[in-house]
């Protein structure tokens, strides 16, 4: 599904469309198509790549650009003074960059859910997820050879609460009304309320002992 999106916006961002447009035209003339028909299929088709490319924009290109970052191959300075610090090998940053690329993936489809629903959103300010899970984020970062003390965040709270988020959705876009759907989506509140419960006080744990 992303393959034709790249495509559409890699031609959005050519001055004009000209490599859709100029083949368009080239296409009508050959064919005997009247003036008005080819400036109907330049502006139709030209404003479809202008909405595609702004939705493959918003919606992807942010997301790859931070995956981006965790390659081994573009790691900034700033970084590698810290690996230095934290004296790890080349395999373990590569490993590292890895898991924190996984992890940031992770996070930012929860921060997608923040304003699903008056709920989720309850949720989200009474723990102060959004901060919560972007400080972690950092603070782990800026102390790679402290991996091994984040494990709970990273293999068991953002993954489960991504979980139960998605479950959630799911569930509560389902046209039914029934007892047992609400019943469901109470528990998965609770579910989701207890993770971030977990996620702030291991926040709170991970920036309080000592290094």
């Amino acid at each position: 599904m992303n393959r034709p999106l790249q495509y559409i916006a890699k031609i959005g961002q050519y001055p004009f469309y000209w490599p859709m447009n100029v083949t368009i035209i080239f296409l009508l003339f050959v064919f005997g198509a009247p003036y008005y028909q080819i400036t109907f299929w330049v502006l139709a088709l030209s404003f479809l790549v202008f909405v595609v490319n702004n939705i493959y924009t918003a919606n992807f290109s942010t997301h790859l650009s931070n995956r981006e970052k965790y390659k081994i191959g573009r790691v900034p300075k700033s970084r590698k003074a810290i690996y230095g610090e934290a004296d790890l090998t080349d395999q373990e940053i590569h490993f590292f960059r890895s898991e924190m690329a996984e992890a940031l993936d992770k996070i930012e489809t929860i921060l997608g859910y923040e304003n699903y629903n008056t709920h989720l959103n309850m949720v989200f300010k009474r723990y102060d997820t959004s901060k919560v899970l972007k400080s972690f984020f950092q603070a782990i970062t800026k102390a790679p050879d402290r991996l091994n003390h984040a494990t709970d965040f990273l293999y068991h709270v953002l993954p489960n609460l991504k979980g139960a988020l998605e479950q959630y959705i799911a569930i509560n876009q389902a046209m039914d009304k029934s007892p047992r759907k609400i019943q469901k989506l109470t528990s998965l509140r609770e579910e989701i309320a207890d993770l971030a419960q977990q996620a702030q006080s291991l926040f709170d744990s991970f920036t309080n002992e000592p290094e």
